[in-house]
């Protein structure tokens, strides 16, 4: 779920699957098959025609797709870094039983417990997923879960058997059937696909120099590239970061099913050395965090369109005809936190830090527009403000609380 990041080739996997939190101690119910039975077994899937091309929506950075789960029509975000979780209220609506539980880390670290039931069908354009294992979530739990999420997350254990394409300059999600999937264009970048079990999971192979390692292709990530701090502190790694283009800072990387991550160390850098498939695909942006597994999100998607061909295991990056032009990074990132809107993310030496934004900062007004009420009624409408017409990144002033007095910092342009 909106998960990010990597580590060394060795032990990958192991961090790959528990940063999914795949099941190991779990608590079974009884019933007629173990959780782990239910689990190692593919989905069944039945199709109306061998292509199904399913619109997409953004919101922010996540993918939402319409899908029917027994039937009942919601919307549900597509996180190919997830395991499938399903809102609790849809799950009681449903009267799905439970069939065991879960715990495991969320994208944070965080330790999280969970429901597993299964969905009789899951239904995506013209594709039946039948009998689908998926995780119960209350997003209520989150401040800001139902508005993000409506049915809940679609997520990766449905996607073996399928090729997957997912073109954002069209806003669609194209879903193969085996030998449907058209082949690779000239100067794409072909990559293995990996196969670790359940919750079959996208990784690929990636390398900087001489580093190399394994990825998550996720769907949950914003960022064109994430990678593990131990990673990203590697001699070619850090040999490979463009002069000029390091940046450092300290905020959350953003909030997962345990809530928002603590802050911590952040970086962003251009790196002039990143390799899928044996071919660069560099110059390319990074972040980092402190959570493996390493990633390439959707920001990848600007540029590329994606294709994860699980029956021809490979992964596709085709280079868009019409790629869209890089977004201006601010300095800072605001969001709705414990009620206000505070900053979340802030990098040193940027125009924001030597105006005096600081980590944790309460933010009253942006451009002089007061920040609208936040709480359980208006708490959706506050967001959509604030991402959407207050255009925090690009404000020249920015209103913050300081001993009990509001007071107006001048934000120079980047």
């Amino acid at each position: 779920m909106a998960g990010d990041e990597t580590m060394r080739a060795d032990n990958a996997i192991t961090v790959i699957l528990a940063a999914l939190a795949l099941p190991g101690g779990a608590a079974l119910a009884a019933q007629d098959k173990p959780l782990t039975a239910v689990l190692a077994e593919p989905v069944a899937i039945e199709r109306a025609e061998p292509v199904a091309v399913v619109p997409f929506t953004r919101s922010r950075h996540m993918l939402v797709i319409e899908a029917r789960a027994n039937g009942v029509a919601r919307e549900f975000v597509f996180d190919t870094g997830s395991p499938s979780m399903i809102s609790r209220e849809l799950a009681d609506e449903l009267g799905l039983r439970t069939i065991g539980s879960n715990t495991g880390r969320d994208a944070n670290g965080a330790q999280v417990t969970m429901d597993f039931v299964v969905l009789d069908r899951l239904e995506i354009g013209g594709v039946t997923f039948r009998d689908v294992p998926v995780l119960v979530f209350d997003y209520a739990a989150i401040e800001l879960g139902p508005c993000l999420f409506d049915g809940g997350v679609i997520g990766s254990e449905i996607l073996p058997g399928s090729a997957w394409r997912i073109d954002a300059g069209a806003g669609e999600l194209s879903i193969f059937a085996p030998g449907a999937v058209p082949a690779a264009e000239e100067g794409a970048v072909v990559a293995p696909l990996h196969r670790f079990g359940y919750p079959h999971a996208p990784v690929i192979d990636y390398r900087v120099d001489e580093m190399a390692d394994r990825l998550l292709f996720d769907t949950g990530s914003p960022d064109s590239v994430v990678l593990y701090d131990r990673a990203a502190a590697s001699r070619p790694v850090r040999a490979a970061i463009r002069p000029g283009s390091l940046a450092r800072g300290e905020g959350s990387h953003g909030v997962s099913a345990g809530g928002r991550g603590a802050p911590g160390p952040l970086e962003r850098f251009t790196l002039d050395s990143f390799v899928i498939g044996g071919r660069q695909l560099a110059p390319v942006r990074a972040t980092t965090r402190v959570v493996p597994p390493s990633l390439v999100g959707t920001g990848l998607l600007a540029s590329h369109v994606v294709t994860l061909d699980y029956p021809g295991g490979q992964a596709v990056f085709a280079p868009r005809a019409d790629p869209a032009p890089a977004a201006a990074e601010a300095g800072y990132a605001l969001a709705i936190a414990d009620g206000a809107v505070r900053v979340v993310r802030l990098f040193a030496q940027s125009p924001a830090a030597r105006a005096g934004l600081r980590l944790g900062d309460r933010i009253v007004a942006i451009d002089g527009v007061r920040v609208p009420a936040i709480g359980p009624a208006s708490r959706c409408e506050a967001m959509e403000w604030l991402a959407g017409a207050a255009r925090p990144g690009e404000a020249e002033r920015l209103t913050v609380v300081r001993g009990g007095r509001d007071v107006v910092l001048a934000i120079p342009a980047g």
